[in-house]
């Protein structure tokens, strides 16, 4: 199977919500695994089945103890548990100061997740820097997302930490911008930012901005999660990535950064 990894260059633009949103609705098998070193929010916002809460203690450093005898399917999901709902999660750490404990793991992790025989992994990375510890499950991506907002500052920081990652990374690239609905012309200067970039972002997407559906993947929804725009504009977003990732991992970054005349 594959694995996709969700990251921000700055600030909350939304990788939690949408790694949630895309893990609800993706048409696979998948784990959604909380890789940012920050802490975890999931535990924070979601329940296990039944409404109980889920257990902090079992999730990415459980399995950094567990990970010194190996690591495969069956240890992966020894340590995930399953969200109200049936999404299947890994647990990330319960505060940054427990990422000291992780070792060497970061680095096997990703290199597993990306080889999972029974699922898809969606890996919410949070915010990267030329110096984060999960930069190793960045790199073992088959899909790399950046999630911004349509904001100067946001774009910007888009554009930096892009423009490093083409030069340490052999995946597929993506933009997820979370943007109000009718907020196109924003959108699209993000487009003509990335336009602009020496190798091109040829996968975009335009997430809703819609606090009534990203309720839902916080606790507090109320009344029909599929009638949301958030779920409306995630819909057509899923299916394009999750067919990205079936597709043979045939990517060619010398063909990304000089495409053939005419191709873009």
């Amino acid at each position: 199977m594959a694995l996709v990894a969700l990251a921000s260059a700055k600030g909350s633009p939304g990788v939690t919500t949408a790694a949630l949103v895309l893990g609800a609705l993706w048409p696979r098998q998948v784990l959604l695994a909380e890789c940012d070193p920050s802490g975890s929010d999931v535990a924070i916002r979601m329940t296990a089945p039944g409404g109980t809460p889920l257990n902090s203690d079992r999730g990415l450093v459980s399995l950094a103890a567990a990970s010194r005898k190996g690591l495969g399917d069956e240890v992966i999901h020894a340590h995930s548990q399953q969200l109200d709902g049936g999404l299947d999660v890994l647990l990330g750490v319960r505060s940054p100061e427990q990422v000291g404990g992780m070792g060497g793991l970061w680095h096997p992790l990703g290199i597993t997740f990306n080889q999972l025989q029974q699922a898809d992994v969606l890996a919410d990375c949070g915010r990267i820097g030329a110096t984060s510890p999960q930069l190793p499950v960045i790199q073992s991506a088959r899909l790399i997302v950046m999630v911004c907002t349509a904001t100067g500052s946001s774009v910007a920081h888009l554009r930096e930490r892009m423009g490093a990652l083409v030069h340490h990374v052999d995946a597929q690239l993506g933009v997820i911008v979370v943007a109000d609905p009718k907020r196109r012309d924003g959108v699209k200067q993000v487009w003509s930012v990335l336009d602009a970039m020496s190798v091109p972002v040829r996968n975009r997407w335009h997430l809703a901005y819609d606090p009534v559906g990203a309720a839902f993947f916080d606790g507090r929804g109320h009344g029909r999660l599929e009638k949301t725009q958030l779920i409306r504009s995630a819909t057509d977003i899923t299916a394009e990535m999750a067919a990205l990732v079936a597709a043979p991992h045939d990517f060619d970054m010398a063909q990304a950064a000089f495409p053939l005349q005419g191709e873009r």
